[in-house]
């Protein structure tokens, strides 16, 4: 170990709560002890140790040490799959080469357990060595060349082969009657295109998936990846049917060997589920900056009432697992995370002890121990935002069918972003739940904010009538049920609360604008359209609440004006209509599209005023300069906890620690009896008397990664 990486690792037993860019204040011990055993069920804080062959080497009591000491108490540690780090008797897993003596597994379970951890023991079943190719090629995925899925060594398993279906099932009997951890990740099999380098390789085409899609659907594998292939979306189904029956065979099978034993999942979550966020250098810039909010909404709205995690990756790509990633980087995806009641958790490759540039270390211990010392505040608290983020998967998946797939992604996260910068705390809603009639979207909601949900599912239809029906209020743009849950056009639009009753065929457009002066709701200036318009037949009572202004035409400048006398287009900018208590509106167009590529306030403007026109005001506002978001939670006791993020530090792919910024105020409706701000380390207090809107105004100290701020009732 280097003189370096020794002293991060003194400074994490020694650290105290100041952190670069802000102040960790010190905070009172949570109450009660950590039960290891039953850690999903408290305030958990995740290290995993991504084990290399080498690293079996190390002392488990020092992993261990390092792990307490860094302010976690769970551990992720190997036990087998690929490798298999105990001794074991199964020959087609690789025994650690580097594993002279004893047995790891069994010392490092040992050593968390000594050390007040819980242990979460990881198996990768998604691969096997070469020797069980050569035994059972039929057990691996096959491209479409006729080559195996193989990378560095490794193959890939297919979900319908022997290894996914029968070994796989061994290699957990072995390690889990050895064993007895208290929590039990894998990675599990899948249908992944692209290997390790990003190339894509299709789908399988073994004769194993051809069998069971033929036995399935009666037909053959696509001939190619698209929608283009008339067998497309049956083959998107039969990766989702596959995937969950294995993923019950293989729950079912561990539930018999370890029964009571969490098994940490992404997916059809049980009992907890984790996921993970981390940069990938193909992705087309700029960085999305909210992607761990993204994936932990999302994750508590598809699995409601389970504990949730997303593992910040240290690393910053897989070509470079020994590079990693700034604190910066780390604090503000914890942030995001933390405001919507998702647990901490870090993914390293190798141990605490050998990280390359171990820099970020100090920051993230300091961050996870006030989290530990702030457990009783963050205890009980769930998502509280009253307006919801319609998030479709069925869109997503069958996008490709339509001509608009390349506005699907935009169109959704620009109007996060716009509800972000607009600070509008909001939480995401499942099309899933909402199908499955889990979701109850009448209790927990007062505004839906529908992006562009062209497929939409009769029961969704259903759920999303009776919302409005009893006083909701709908903003949904695009086409929204222009497809059912198949992809197939639908005649006519299922809500029937939504001001179309059928839509025309779409138009391009260009250059439109809306007037502000027209219509009932005003923005700043000219809203500019682009991309397609789709406007159809109005349902009787549906009225224009935006119009359009004359077209102009623009170029040469001395012809960019409105031609005297033409008049505007007739077809509404923005439409509305009351359905029983409530009311439904239509935006005809992509205006998260628009501000996710062109980032004009008037656009977040224009969904701010709809939002705030129908529906009952929020309880919690926020004013002051800087770029910042809202989130907000609250418990059973009347306790509230509002998390305020700063991106200041963030631009495109740079992360830096932010600026502090200074005089932001929080705006309560409602009783306060105090008012704690937890980064800062003080009680804050009313400034003023409630204003004419009955909001009560609390000055925030400066506030640098984050603030969280605990209002007791």
């Amino acid at each position: 170990m280097t003189a370096s990486r020794r002293f991060v690792l003194q400074t994490l037993s020694l650290a105290g709560l100041s952190v670069a860019g802000g102040a960790f204040a010190q905070a009172r011990s949570p109450t009660g002890a950590f039960d290891p055993k039953r850690w999903w069920l408290q305030d958990y804080r995740i290290v995993q140790t991504n084990l290399r062959e080498i690293d079996i080497r190390e002392n488990p009591r020092t992993i261990a040490r390092a792990i307490r000491d860094f302010g976690a108490n769970v551990i992720v540690s190997n036990i087998g799959g690929i490798v298999a780090f105990y001794p074991t008797k199964l020959p087609y897993q690789r025994r650690n080469p580097y594993m002279q003596r004893g047995d790891f597994v069994r010392e490092m379970i040992a050593a968390a357990h000594d050390e007040g951890l819980a242990y979460i023991g990881r198996f990768d079943l998604s691969k096997a060595m070469k020797p069980v190719y050569d035994a059972h090629p039929d057990w691996f995925m096959l491209n479409r060349d006729g080559t195996p899925r193989e990378f560095a060594g490794t193959y890939q398993a297919c979900p319908n082969g022997g290894w996914a279906q029968e070994y796989g099932l061994r290699l957990l009997s072995e390690g889990l009657t050895r064993y007895k951890p208290d929590g039990i990740f894998f990675n599990m099999t899948g249908y992944p295109r692209t290997d390790y380098a990003n190339v894509d390789h299709g789908i399988c085409v073994c004769a194993n998936c051809r069998r069971v899609f033929r036995e399935m659907y009666g037909r053959e594998l696509p001939m190619k990846e698209g929608f283009t292939d008339p067998a497309w979306p049956d083959y998107l189904a039969f990766q989702s049917r596959t995937s969950e029956a294995l993923r019950r065979r293989i729950s079912g099978h561990i539930a018999t060997l370890a029964p009571g034993v969490p098994v940490v999942q992404h997916d059809s979550v049980e009992q907890v589920g984790r996921g993970e966020v981390q940069r990938r250098v193909d992705r087309a810039g700029p960085e999305w900056a909210y992607q761990s909010g993204e994936q932990c909404r999302a994750a508590l709205a598809r699995s409601p009432g389970k504990p949730w995690s997303s593992t910040s990756t240290a690393h910053i790509d897989y070509p470079w697992r020994q590079v990693t990633e700034n604190a910066a980087y780390h604090e503000n995806r914890f942030a995001q995370q933390m405001g919507v009641g998702a647990k901490l958790d870090l993914y390293l490759m190798g141990t605490l002890a050998d990280q390359s540039d171990p820099t970020y270390l100090p920051p993230v211990s300091r961050l996870f121990k006030w989290r530990a010392a702030h457990a009783d505040a963050y205890a009980g608290m769930a998502e509280a935002a009253r307006v919801g983020l319609y998030q479709s998967g069925s869109s997503g998946r069958l996008a490709g069918r339509t001509a608009y797939a390349d506005y699907q992604t935009p169109e959704f996260r620009g109007m996060y972003a716009a509800l972000v910068d607009a600070r509008i705390p909001f939480r995401f809603v499942s099309d899933a739940r909402v199908a499955d009639g889990t979701t109850d979207l009448r209790a927990g909601f007062d505004v839906i904010v529908a992006p562009n949900v062209m497929v939409l599912s009769d029961a969704e239809a259903a759920a999303l009538d009776d919302f409005v029906a009893r006083g909701g209020v709908l903003i949904a743009t695009g086409m929204p049920g222009a497809f059912d849950e198949r992809g197939q056009r639908r005649a006519t639009v299922p809500l029937g609360c939504f001001p179309l009753e059928r839509y025309a065929a779409p138009q391009p457009i260009h250059g439109w604008t809306l007037d502000p002066e027209q219509g009932v709701v005003k923005v700043t200036g000219r809203v500019p359209l682009d991309g397609v318009y789709m406007g159809g037949t109005a349902r009787a009572g549906a009225q224009a609440v935006m119009r359009f202004a004359p077209d102009q035409r623009y170029g040469p400048p001395e012809f960019s004006y409105a031609i005297p006398g033409v008049p505007a287009r007739a077809d509404p900018g923005v439409s509305r209509r009351a359905h029983g208590r409530g009311m439904a509106v239509h935006i005809p167009w992509f205006v998260g599209w628009h501000y996710q590529r062109d980032g004009l306030p008037v656009h977040r403007e224009l969904i701010e005023r709809l939002v705030a026109r129908d529906a009952p005001p929020q309880r919690f506002a926020l004013t002051g300069d800087g770029p910042v978001e809202l989130m907000v939670m609250s418990r059973a006791d009347g306790a509230a906890l509002v998390t305020v993020v700063n991106y200041a530090g963030q631009r495109n792919t740079h992360y830096a620690p932010p600026p502090a910024l200074h005089g932001l105020r929080i705006g309560v409706t409602g009783a306060v009896s105090d008012a704690t701000a937890l980064v800062g380390n003080r009680e804050i207090t009313a400034t003023s008397p409630p204003d004419a809107a009955g909001r009560t105004w609390f000055d925030l100290p400066p506030v640098d990664a984050f603030e969280a701020v605990l209002f007791r009732a």
